[in-house]
């Protein structure tokens, strides 16, 4: 179907149910490269658009970055039961990436909420019990993914009520907080970097005590960096550069730098053997695009200075964090790697969203409430676009 017949069309067909309600009106997406979008009203007048929110985390490398976009050009195929050399090579490419104590395997699944619940359900199959997560975590749409996050889920349509029929099966950690008592306990379930709270980094010295605590009772660590991960914050894995050893570590979204909807559940390997009889999957478990693409992000990084592409754009936010704080504009502020998130004091968090849509720059709301601003531009960014983007924040914030 061409693009000329949806202009003869004047009625939108699509569903309203989506997260581009919180926009000042509706667009559609014509074309992105790098940082920049290319988007079309409902009148279909074209503007331009800087991305200073990676699509959640998700394209931490930049939209259809021509390193890793390549992989899309290779034929796709679905095979159920098998695997593809792709998947082998990046499941080998993690279990390195990640190292620690012990024999690792992964998992593909698709999209987060698909690897929450798998990583639930290895824990609890290897030490039945409750699941406990952190405050202030978001894990995803699935009724057990749900279960054990406490923001933002009265924004999901999919927050139906059988959530509550799980509360005697979870437990919600206050951060700082180390129980006494394991007995009933299964797993902790932990963001190192909390996405949908706003970007707020969870104390690593406290998840060091309570990982340690944890281990020695017997209860499983599960570090879901679906967000976090891939650079997002720095390191490649926060759970690994801090020495924590997770029993599993979750990862998605730049994964595949958005390109498909790949989760990958890097286990300890000896939970295997309390699941070895399972082997029933969704079918799209083994599609073909997702590992090549992966296997196209593993190379970027391996052929690129990450660590130095990080560094060049936390310098400039790192700056406006500081304006921000000397001018009283922001409170709560964190600077994690090349991510900023604040708590804006002048104006509601909502209203800088838009601002800063309106003149040319794309931002999000994070937070309990939605009383947040994230900041997270694709590490490939332009300086000059990345210097212009901070500066029209700051225009936004202290106009």
């Amino acid at each position: 179907m061409s693009n000329a017949v949806l202009d003869r069309e004047t009625t939108s067909y699509l569903s309203r149910l989506d997260e581009g309600g919180v926009l000042p009106g509706r667009y559609l997406l014509v074309d992105a490269e790098n940082a920049t979008l290319r988007l079309a009203d409902p009148a279909g007048r074209i503007r331009s658009c800087t991305d200073f929110m990676s699509a959640f985390a998700a394209v931490n490398f930049g939209h259809r970055n021509p390193a890793i976009v390549e992989a899309l050009r290779r034929p796709s195929d679905l095979a159920a039961p098998f695997q593809t050399a792709d998947a082998e090579l990046i499941a080998r490419w993690l279990c390195r990436r990640i190292g620690g104590t012990a024999d690792r395997r992964v998992l593909f699944q698709i999209g987060g909420s698909f690897a929450v619940s798998t990583a639930l359900a290895l824990a609890r199959r290897h030490r039945p019990g409750r699941v406990l997560g952190v405050r202030g975590a978001f894990h995803g749409l699935g009724v057990d993914a749900a279960a054990v996050t406490t923001v933002q889920r009265e924004f999901s349509l999919q927050d139906t009520g059988f959530v509550e029929l799980l509360n005697t099966e979870v437990g919600h950690l206050t951060p700082g907080e180390v129980p006494d008592d394991w007995t009933d306990v299964s797993c902790v379930i932990y963001e190192p970097v909390q996405g949908a709270n706003g970007y707020v980094p969870l104390d690593v010295d406290w998840l060091r005590q309570l990982s340690e605590s944890a281990r020695s009772a017997g209860v499983l660590l599960i570090a879901d960096e679906i967000q976090c991960g891939f650079h997002r914050h720095g390191p490649f894995s926060p759970s690994a550069a801090a020495g924590l050893d997770p029993d599993v570590v979750l990862f998605s979204k730049s994964l595949t730098n958005g390109m498909y909807p790949l989760s990958a559940v890097v286990y300890k390997q000896h939970l295997e053997r309390d699941a070895a009889a399972v082997y029933l999957a969704h079918t799209f478990q083994t599609g073909t695009m997702g590992p090549a693409a992966a296997v196209a992000v593993a190379a970027y990084l391996d052929s690129n200075d990450v660590a130095a592409m990080a560094a060049t754009v936390e310098r400039p936010l790192r700056d406006l964090a500081d304006r921000l704080t000397a001018a009283g504009l922001a409170d709560e502020v964190h600077v994690t790697g090349p991510a900023l998130s604040f708590r804006p004091t002048a104006r509601t968090s909502r209203a800088v969203v838009a601002a800063a849509f309106e003149a040319g720059v794309l931002v999000f709301a994070g937070g309990r409430h939605g009383e947040r601003i994230r900041i997270a531009p694709p590490l490939t960014v332009p300086a000059d676009q990345l210097r212009g983007g901070v500066d029209t924040l700051w225009n936004v914030l202290n106009g």
